[in-house]
């Protein structure tokens, strides 16, 4: 019988197998797209045997499951170290916008990925993606719930803010080709955040305050 550490171990190995081929196949669906890589250039690519890559998945949109698992993961981890590093509501809904737009500018490949390539998931696989991402978007409508208490934010429904932040703040990887020829990343970024923030009614100084 496996030990606790055993098991622990198992699984540790198995997910950077898995982080391995999704790199892999990642390098693959941006020259040809998802739907025209073979299984046998992801094993290529992953420098893993085809055989063996079926130990790890059993079909490519299980690939699309682990990269949108893992930017979910990824996100949920720097939203959790923003509210830790901030006491105040609106430092922390301004900086967990800005952390949104630093990590969809960081996995731009992947983001776009996801937002293109989501409708070939599964259904079950569709619900738990879709689940995920109503659980992150619940969690800033909380922050902007904490706003409103403080009487910063003049507009009511903090439903639809929380998926504006959600959206908007991701928007490098969809049209960042045809809005940063005319301004830096730096810049959209606090154009973004000044934009949702102002239209959500929080003072424009707690805005510029809350910056970094």
């Amino acid at each position: 019988m496996k030990t606790a550490i055993e098991k622990n171990r198992i699984k540790n190995r198995r997910e950077e197998r898995q982080r391995q081929i999704c790199q892999g196949a990642m390098k693959i669906f941006r020259k040809k797209g998802f739907n025209a890589t073979t299984m046998r250039e992801i094993a290529k690519a992953s420098q893993v045997s085809l055989g063996n890559l079926y130990n790890y998945i059993n079909k490519k949109e299980d690939i699309l499951f682990l990269i949108h698992n893992d930017v979910l993961d990824t996100i949920y981890r720097e939203f959790d170290e923003v509210l830790a590093s901030y006491e105040d509501p609106v430092e922390q809904l301004v900086n967990v916008a800005g952390k949104i737009y630093d990590l969809t500018c960081q996995l731009k490949d992947e983001m776009l990925f996801i937002y293109t390539e989501t409708k070939s998931l599964k259904r079950p696989q569709m619900r738990k993606v879709l689940q995920r991402e109503s659980q992150f978007v619940a969690t800033i409508e909380s922050l902007i719930e904490k706003v409103a208490e403080k009487g910063q934010l003049k507009y009511e429904d903090p439903d639809l803010i929380a998926n504006l932040v959600a959206f908007t703040m991701a928007v490098y990887p969809l049209r960042g080709w045809n809005i940063l020829p005319r301004r830096s990343k730096e810049e959209l970024r606090a154009s973004l955040i000044q934009f949702i923030m102002r239209g959500a009614g929080v003072p424009a100084k707690e805005i510029r305050h809350c910056i970094h």
